[in-house]
C-alpha cells in the first residue's frame, strides 16, 4: 500500500443498522454491517461502544485506519437517532433558595457547547439553541438523554 493511499480515510459504503432485543431494555443493542472497499464487516453498538464481529477491521485494512472507520460509525449512528455523543455533561441547580426548582445544564456534541435547564419537566435551550446545529433526529436523541439524566429521576423521588 503506498503512503498516499495509507493516508487517506477508508470510505463507508452501504452502511446499515437495526436493532437487535428491541424487548430487552437493559439488553438492547443494534447490529451494522457496512462496506469497505467491497469487503464486509460488521458489528454491535452497545452502552455507545462498538463491539466488532469477525472480521474486525484492523486485520484487513490496518491499525491507523480503524479509528477514522469508528468516528464515521459513531457519526452514522448520531444520524440514525441512536447515539447523542453528549461529552462533558454537568448539571447544576439553578437559581438557589428559591421556591422554585430548575435544574441547569451544560453539554457538549461535535465540539459545540449547549446549555440550557428544565423546568417543570420541559428542557429550555440558551443560545445557541441545538435546532439550528443539529438534525432533528439527533436532537430527539440528546433530549431523551437529558429526560434519562435529570427528569426521570426527579419522577422516581415524588
Amino acid at each position: 500500500m503506498s503512503k498516499e493511499n495509507n493516508e487517506e480515510k477508508p470510505e463507508i459504503e452501504n452502511f446499515e443498522v437495526e436493532p437487535l432485543l428491541e424487548d430487552h431494555v437493559h439488553h438492547q443493542r443494534h447490529a451494522f454491517t457496512f462496506k469497505i472497499q467491497g469487503d464486509a464487516f460488521r458489528g454491535h453498538f452497545h452502552d455507545n461502544e462498538i463491539k466488532w464481529l469477525h472480521p474486525h477491521p484492523q486485520q484487513m485494512i490496518g491499525e491507523e485506519k480503524v479509528e477514522a472507520i469508528e468516528a464515521a460509525i459513531y457519526d452514522s449512528m448520531k444520524e440514525h437517532g441512536i447515539t447523542s455523543g453528549i461529552k462533558d455533561f454537568e448539571i447544576k441547580q439553578a437559581f438557589e433558595d428559591r421556591t422554585y426548582e430548575r435544574k441547569q445544564f451544560i453539554l457538549q456534541v461535535q465540539g459545540e457547547e449547549f446549555k440550557g435547564f428544565v423546568h417543570e419537566g420541559e428542557i429550555q435551550w440558551f443560545h445557541p439553541q441545538p435546532k439550528q446545529k443539529l438534525e432533528e433526529k439527533h436532537l430527539e436523541t440528546i433530549e431523551a438523554e437529558i429526560h434519562e439524566k435529570i427528569i426521570d429521576p426527579e419522577e422516581d423521588n415524588k
